[in-house]
Parts: C-alpha cells; structure tokens; sequence
C-alpha cells in the first residue's frame, strides 16, 4: 500500500536498535528519508547503510536523547541537511525499575530528563516546521504502563503518562495546521534488549534461550513475541493521508497482554 510519505523526513530516537530500527526501516521502505538518533557509533553505521539500502537518504547522529545540546543538534542538523522535518518519533529507553522509596531526588531528575523533557525539548523544535508546511507528525513510543500502572515501575508510570497527557494537550491546537500527534504502548518485542536479558536468563539458569523464549510466551496471548518491524508499519500507518483524523490517541500494540478495557 502507497502510504503517500515519498520524501519526507523522519528524525527517530533510538533508531540504530530494536523498536527505533523497526519504525525506520518501515518508513523507509515508503521512500522517507531518515534522521537516526542514537548511542553506539558502530549500530549506528550498520543501520544507516542497511537504510541506505532501501534507496532513501540517511542522516546518522550519535546523540544522547536527554541532552538538551543534542536535542537542538539533531533539529539544527536536519534542517541543515533536508531544509524540513515531516515526522518525529520519540523513542528512548526507559528508566531504572524499582518503587517509591527506591529512588533519590537524582533519579526522579534523570528519568525526567531521560523519558518526558527530551520529548518536550524536540516536540516543541519540529512544531515551527511542520506549522510552516501544514503537515507534520508526531508519534511518542510509550509503553502499557500508561494504562497500567506498575508497581515497580514508578519513574515510567510517571514520567511516560506525562508523555501522553503532554500529546492529548497539543491534539485539538495541532490539527489545525495537519499535525497529529499520537503514542504508541509496545507488548512483548523480540529486540536485541529482550534477546541479550533472555541469554543472562538461560546462563543464571543453565538452560538454553530456546527455553527461556517458551517459557516467557506461555504468558502472552499471541503466543509469541512481536517483531519490531510490526510496531514500525502502524507508525508508517499513523504517519500517513489515510490516518490523518487519528490525534491525540493511546494505541496499544500488545498481542492482547493488556487487561484494560482503554
């Protein structure tokens, strides 16, 4: 299917790996260029020549999401290089795990920094841009705690609900001009983080990942885990003409893990 986004630019947060990777190969794919954003010089080169492959062009930065220097770069360099940007997706891993009492003032500030501010700091350098040509879109990768809280994720119900509620602000003022903005609440996905914590497993264990593997997706009603690039084609999706009266929504892609009825 033509999702109609020939040539425009996507900037992507942690796009050299896992489910950042997935949404830049599918837009790829629809002839977008590509802005990856990401630590780790050398993923970063594998997947921008993987990328390039595709017959789009590439612009690789190794940049760190919650670094307020490195949120003006990646706007300043890619105007720099495209004159526009078209698509944003916020992607960046989440916060240290644990409960209320867990945590210092230190760690509520850098989960801040690391999940929420950065989102602010790009959402509110493309707005101009996308004002500008009346188009424009903006997708946050969130995660089902924003519908289900969990007990030991505390930093991330916090910070990523904020995400949400920051989106649904913005929704009714941005569509105005064309732009929607949208969050996306990941499942299980086999990314190389969820394959490298199942080998610790399997070696805590004495088993093999096979193993691991079956005995994790006993838990989920797909009975299997999803692949990034099936998150990447409902960004492609949400980024298109066809899904340009859908704002301000939470869609969970989950292969049916959540219990909640929203």
């Amino acid at each position: 299917m033509n999702f109609g986004l020939k040539d425009k630019v996507a900037v992507i947060g942690g796009s050299s790996k896992g489910l950042g990777k997935g949404c830049a190969i599918s837009l790829a794919k629809e002839g977008v260029h590509i802005v990856l954003c990401a630590n780790g010089e050398q993923s970063l080169a594998e997947t921008a020549h993987l990328i390039e492959t595709l017959g789009v062009k590439v612009l690789p930065l190794e940049v760190d999401m919650s670094s307020k220097d490195d949120n003006e770069k990646i706007i300043k360099e890619t105007i720099d290089t495209f004159g526009k940007i078209d698509i944003l997706v916020n992607n960046s891993g989440g916060p240290l795990p644990g409960t209320f009492f867990d945590f210092s003032d230190k760690d509520w500030e850098k989960a801040f920094n690391d999940v929420l501010m950065y989102v602010v700091r790009l959402t509110r350098g493309v707005i101009p841009y996308m004002k500008k040509n009346k188009w424009g879109r903006i997708i946050n990768i969130t995660s089902l705690v924003v519908k289900e809280p969990a007990e030991t994720l505390v930093l991330s119900n916090v910070f990523r609900t904020g995400v949400v509620s920051l989106a649904k602000t913005l929704s009714k003022e941005l569509i105005k001009n064309n732009i929607t903005i949208n969050n996306i609440c990941p499942g299980a996905f086999k990314t190389d983080r969820a394959i490298e914590l199942m080998k610790v497993a399997a070696k805590e264990k004495g088993v093999t990942i096979e193993d691991i593997e079956k005995e994790a997706i006993k838990t989920m009603p797909l009975g299997r885990y999803q692949k990034p690039e099936e998150l990447g084609a409902l960004v492609a999706f949400l980024c298109s003409e066809l899904a340009s009266g859908i704002t301000g929504t939470t869609i969970q892609i989950d292969g049916g893990i959540s219990k909640g009825l929203f």
